[in-house]
């Protein structure tokens, strides 16, 4: 006798949204080996549950369940956030003698000479005196320990110890691509931002890998109880790469993650020419498209601009009337490696915020197109892409990516209304124009920059309240069209097995919610998170 195959999950739901509009209404799904295998509507949900239940299979059915493909982060730091729990938590602080109080804690249980280093998630803005510390400030938690306070991805913080161990002076002149932050005397005060920063952390050992697996564990497993599915994560290292093989083996992650080598400028420079960086990627097996499981490797990570402070505009900061912000790459230099990498196969996404810079990219990516020919779709991303509206027909013609993440102006706005002006500031991000041009755009938060939770940011991109105020209205987007952006689009980007949608032979990512996302009142959207998160046919997450 030929048995049956039977489910390992059924869910019984009082809507499904496929995110298919051709599909007619879905109330209920079968599961089995991480696919949908099966889907029926209202009138088929008896015979669905009859045909696929077993004596094993799970069955969700609780009155009410609305149904969403797992999100799509396109850019989400993952492998930072779980560095963060390694880090010094200064995110707790709310003065600045509460983060040198937590550093020097730190450091009372750091041997003398080995660095102390904070997490990265948390801004000045939080405390008291609204700034960043100063070297002299970190020297009363240590003078025994180089310091690092991270803060994003693009400043940081050095003690005096730091700034020796960094060689970095009196007269030690600005790098290209980012500066050091002096007094009036011209010493510096401990604050470096970008090409500064790149240098600091070349120096810094590497993180144990046993312990960064577990946080990686740890961080992966709040993403799935915030609905995520996968994420792109945007900037790892070849050491934290093996780090993440080695958590996938053991099935410490429970979301997908397209993982980026974080490649800027120095490192290519340091290799001798973009043909050498990535031979020496290759030979540590390190190429597009490995990996198993929950795991790939999408590409590289490029930098042009910085961020808040340093973001290349066409018109100078509002509160720097002689600053422009920085650019990490000529064009002609920037054309040649992604001209390189196109050629070699390796998909690119360059973060870029400012007006200025988001020029230079696009002709760059103009030349490339006409030195090599036709770029494939989704080879060349661009990564924020803030002040764009000026240069999305570029965009389209060039078939060029946009991940754009509404949760910055939530964890930014303020910062960003202060350095930038709030004119600029409300025209970051303009979803309404990016949907009607039809350009390929996907959505994110950028965490631990922007909050995690994906409903707090389609919160934000259907109503363009943030805390800093209400900032450009005119770019709202419709919630259904947020939420394709956060699970349709951002599968398109990373290709197969992911869809973003709920049908059957698609991945069984699910998001399974109380309450209806794309009905309940706007600001239920705050704290709305799932019941359950499916992550492969597996239950990432379910809620006690």
């Amino acid at each position: 006798m030929v048995t049956k195959p039977t489910a390992d999950l059924l869910v019984q739901a009082s809507t499904v949204h496929t995110m298919d509009p051709a599909s007619a209404p879905v109330t209920a799904l079968a599961v089995r080996d991480g696919m949908i295998v099966a889907a029926a509507g209202p009138d088929g949900v008896h015979d669905l549950l009859a045909t696929w239940r077993g004596p094993k299979t799970v069955v969700l059915d609780e009155p009410g369940l609305v149904v969403l493909p797992a999100f799509v982060d396109t850019h989400n730091h993952l492998m930072i956030t779980a560095s963060d729990v390694l880090g010094v938590p200064v995110s707790e602080a709310r003065d600045i003698s509460q983060l040198v109080g937590l550093v020097r804690e730190r450091a009372e249980h750091t041997p003398s000479g080995q660095w102390v280093v904070s997490g990265a998630a948390w801004h000045e803005l939080q405390l008291a005196e609204r700034r960043l510390p100063t070297a002299a400030e970190l020297d009363g938690a240590t003078t025994d320990h180089p310091v690092l306070v991270l803060r994003g991805g693009h400043n940081g913080v050095l003690n005096t110890a730091g700034l020796r161990a960094a060689g970095i002076d009196r007269d030690t002149p600005d790098v290209p691509g980012g500066f050091i932050v002096r007094d009036p005397a011209g010493h510096p005060t401990g604050w470096v931002q970008g090409g500064a920063l790149v240098g600091v952390q070349k120096l810094l050992p590497p993180l144990p890998e046993v312990e960064l697996a577990a946080g990686l564990a740890q961080t992966a497993a709040r993403y799935a109880a915030h609905g995520l599915g996968t994420v792109r994560d945007p900037a790892i290292t070849p050491s934290e790469w093996r780090t993440y093989v080695k958590a996938q083996a053991v099935g410490q992650l429970s979301v997908r993650s397209h993982a980026m080598i974080f490649s800027p400028r120095e490192a290519i420079e340091a290799a001798g020419s973009i043909d050498a960086y990535l031979d020496f990627l290759e030979e540590e097996g390190i190429k597009p498209g490995v990996g198993d499981g929950l795991l790939r490797m999408w590409g590289l990570k490029f930098v042009l601009d910085g961020g808040v402070e340093a973001a290349a505009l066409e018109q100078p900061y509002a509160d720097r009337p002689d600053y422009y912000g920085e650019l990490k790459w000529s064009r002609d230099d920037l054309t040649h490696a992604l001209a390189t990498c196109v050629q070699r196969g390796w998909p690119v996404g360059i973060h870029v915020m400012g007006d200025r810079g988001i020029a230079l990219l696009l002709d760059a990516i103009r030349e490339v197109s006409e030195q090599i020919g036709p770029i494939p779709a989704g080879t060349l991303v661009i990564e924020h892409g803030g002040l764009i509206a000026d240069r999305i027909g570029d965009a389209v013609a060039l078939g060029v990516h946009i991940t754009a993440q509404q949760a910055l102006l939530d964890g930014l706005g303020q910062a960003l209304i202060s350095a930038w002006g709030t004119e600029r500031t409300a025209a970051l991000f303009p979803w309404r124009k990016l949907v009607d041009s039809r350009v390929c755009v996907s959505a994110g938060t950028d965490h631990p920059i922007g909050p995690l939770n994906p409903m707090r940011a389609i919160h934000g991109m259907t109503t363009r309240e943030t805390p800093a105020g209400l900032l450009g209205p005119e770019h709202a987007i419709g919630r259904a069209e947020a939420v394709r952006l956060y699970t349709v689009a951002g599968a398109r980007l990373l290709g197969a097995p992911a869809t973003g949608t709920l049908a059957p032979g698609s991945p069984a990512d699910l998001a399974i919610y109380s309450a209806d996302p794309l009905t309940c009142p706007d600001a239920e959207l705050f704290e709305l998170t799932p019941a359950v998160t499916v992550v492969a046919g597996r239950l990432a997450y379910r809620r006690e």
